[in-house]
């Protein structure tokens, strides 16, 4: 073998994963800018409200904790806990919805403008394409989600250990609802949008079919309190379900909730339910993204 030889650079194999991922995010670049303006505005009012704690704290102490509490005030704890709450819905469900939607109609317009079928003819496997294009998605959208629910940990956690918040149901919602579940409902937006994509391969159908899956399968999740099979102690807590509600379920914003069951919650609840309810999220995931890669397989074969 000559020395030029021996120093020519190999070629790029189009199958790896590096060169994939490029493609994809050359392609998704102006839905991730928006993804990251987006991201940026609810960071901002997340941290602009932090900062309002000061100004609820100089309340209390000048008014005293039982006015603060039960009077009507600028800062006081309704007030305060409300623009919490808002905070809080832009985080508790719309991520999932939004990474549906997204994943859903990108999938479908692969199929719907043969770019697929264009690129299937190269030397990448089905698999691999869409495999790599989801998983592009799911790391932007994921990187996105964690720090505005760590800035939102940290605003509810200050308020919560200074008693700064409202008594009852939302105190609990703004407590015990965002967390590392938030992110694993995002990951069950990207599955259920890249199996509604491949399953229906129609821009128009897609851009229903991906949310109302998510929401379904939360619901369905939510309802069965699967999740207390991974945390026993919570289950003695809980009994009924809410009378008034849809079906049982309450909503914080558009993510059904088990009113009973959040309510039940104390503060050392916190991670195992969160986990619990995470591990439920991801295994329904899961299965989701082997369906469509079984459904790929079929079509492609």
């Amino acid at each position: 073998m000559s020395a030029a030889t021996a120093a020519a650079p190999k070629p790029t194999r189009p199958g790896r994963f590096r060169p994939l991922a490029g493609i994809a995010l050359r392609q998704y670049w102006i839905a991730g800018a928006i993804l990251v303006l987006l991201a940026l505005r609810i960071g901002v009012q997340i941290v602009y409200h932090y900062h309002g704690w000061a100004d609820a704290i100089a309340l209390r102490d000048r008014v005293g904790g039982e006015a603060y509490h039960f009077g009507r005030y600028t800062d006081d704890a309704h007030t305060m806990t409300a623009k919490l709450m808002d905070d809080g819905a832009m985080l508790a469900f719309q991520p999932a919805l939004a990474a549906a939607l997204l994943t859903g109609v990108l999938t479908a317009r692969e199929w719907e403008s043969r770019r697929a079928v264009l690129a299937l003819t190269q030397t990448v496997t089905p698999r691999r394409w869409f495999g790599v294009r989801w998983a592009v998605l799911a790391a932007i959208l994921v990187v996105l989600t964690v720090p505005l629910v760590a800035l939102y940990r940290m605003s509810v956690v200050h308020a919560f250990g200074l008693n700064l918040l409202t008594f009852g149901a939302e105190r609990q919602n703004a407590y015990y609802t965002i967390g590392p579940v938030t992110v694993a409902y995002v990951l069950l937006g990207v599955a259920a949008g890249a199996l509604t994509g491949t399953l229906l391969r129609r821009l128009w159908p897609t851009l229903l079919a991906a949310p109302l899956l998510t929401w379904l399968v939360a619901a369905l999740l939510v309802r069965s309190r699967a999740m207390l099979l991974l945390d026993l102690p919570v289950l003695s807590k809980v009994d009924g379900y809410h009378p008034g509600a849809v079906f049982g379920l309450m909503f914080y914003d558009a993510l059904p909730q088990d009113a009973y069951l959040i309510n039940a919650l104390d503060t050392g609840d916190y991670w195992p339910f969160q986990i619990a309810s995470s591990v439920l999220v991801l295994a329904v995931a899961a299965l989701f993204v082997l369906a469509s890669f079984r459904v790929i397989r079929r079509r492609t074969a």
